[in-house]
């Protein structure tokens, strides 16, 4: 799996490189336009595109460091630089924001009066036609590689080309003397940078500082709690680094269970949520469960008689265990198969005593009268989750 993840962070700098070419030629093109046209909005649009080539240069540098192997100093990989790079990319966007609104606010206390030629606004349409192309193949490419950083990039893709078309609508309106809404228009697309940048940094953050969603803790302990074997779930811890998701699991199981058999319930958890859910990696840790019969530890007996009054009618097989044996009071010996074959009038309990060996061990006895006999019967009951009769041995009493 470790392998295939690195493919996906390879695979996913296809489309930060695409990213960064487009964004230099149309930043070029943008800012040449705009000091021909007198375009504020467009030259905004412009330094716009400036912060996105040093925002996916960061997320590039950081999907390559990602795919460096775990070592002595990183364990668990190097997943997180590619958070950081998405938080590099959101104070870079930040800092170009607000010297872009510095200039724009300048110019309009100024009142400058420019003639901006509509020619410009061609310019913001064609941006507007590459980016959102550009934002279908990253958020496509994003998803097949899961990279949160390619992510973030494509949604400032998506949101240049929101941008663009306000440009283009500005640039018109201002080739009729509203130079104002030119203006206007470029402090709306500094907005933009600034709440795309916010919402990189808002993400990065809350991974970096180990957050996670409550949903997927919620939809992770629904589905451990189906998984045979597993009592409860006490908690669920999870963290990501980069896309991975790392979980840190601890079940209950009934103490009756062998090592063996927790762990392949173990595996069967770490099996299903990375298949289900293409969870990364999840640690998990069994404790055992409190049973409901050592709750009420006095009235046990009581559970046993029941159990011993279905096993002394046959009115339930079940409870006899797969290696069961019962010695006859004329001393032949049958097994679980012979059991299940016998007929029995409705026979009553006497004289019940039960003695507990140990947490998962009891012998009952008692007696019962058939055909006017009597039978002292000693019975056997071991606990394996659930109780299950071991042994009996009848005698006739004179």
């Amino acid at each position: 799996m470790n392998n295939s993840r690195y493919q996906d962070l390879k695979l996913a700098e296809r489309g930060a490189l695409l990213s960064i070419w487009a964004y230099v030629i149309l930043s070029i093109i943008k800012l040449t336009v705009a000091n021909m046209t007198h375009s504020e909005s467009l030259r905004a649009d412009g330094f716009n595109n400036i912060t996105d080539i040093l925002g996916n240069v960061a997320v590039l540098i950081g999907l390559k460091i990602a795919r460096r192997p775990a070592d002595d100093d990183h364990t668990y990989g190097h997943w997180k630089v590619e958070s950081v790079a998405s938080l590099v990319t959101s104070f870079i966007m930040f800092v170009v924001g607000f010297f872009v609104l510095k200039d724009t606010v300048t110019a309009i206390i100024s009142n400058t009066q420019t003639s901006v030629d509509f020619m410009g606004s061609f310019v913001g349409i064609g941006s507007a036609i590459v980016m959102f192309a550009i934002y279908l193949y990253n958020r496509n490419l994003a998803t097949k590689s899961k990279s949160s950083g390619l992510m973030s990039a494509a949604k400032d893709n998506l949101s240049d080309a929101v941008s663009s078309i306000a440009t283009s609508i500005a640039i018109f309106a201002a080739s009729f003397n509203l130079t104002f809404i030119d203006r206007l228009m470029a402090i709306v697309i500094t907005i933009f940078i600034f709440k795309t940048a916010y919402d990189i940094f808002a993400e990065s953050v809350f991974s970096l500082s180990d957050g996670f969603d409550e949903e997927k803790i919620d939809l992770y302990t629904k589905e451990i709690s189906e998984i045979p074997k597993v009592s409860a779930v006490k908690f669920i811890r999870g963290r990501t680094y980069g896309s991975n998701i790392f979980l840190d699991v601890v079940v209950e199981m009934s103490p009756d269970l062998s090592v063996f058999e927790s762990h392949a319930a173990t595996e069967d958890i770490e099996e299903t949520l990375k298949e289900k859910y293409d969870v990364f990696d999840i640690d998990v840790h069994v404790e055992p469960a409190i049973l409901a019969d050592e709750e009420r530890d006095a009235s046990i007996a009581l559970v046993i008689l029941g159990l011993e009054e279905q096993v002394l009618n046959n009115r339930n097989p079940s409870l006899l265990a797969e290696t069961f044996t019962e010695i006859r009071a004329d001393g032949s010996v049958i097994d679980k198969a012979q059991k299940g074959l016998e007929q029995h009038d409705h026979l009553a309990i006497a004289d019940y005593k039960p003695d507990r060996i140990s947490k998962k061990t009891i012998v009952v006895s008692y007696h019962y009268f058939e055909h006017d006999q009597t039978f002292a019967v000693t019975s056997i009951w071991r606990r394996r989750t659930q109780w299950y009769c071991e042994a009996r041995q009848l005698t006739q009493k004179s």
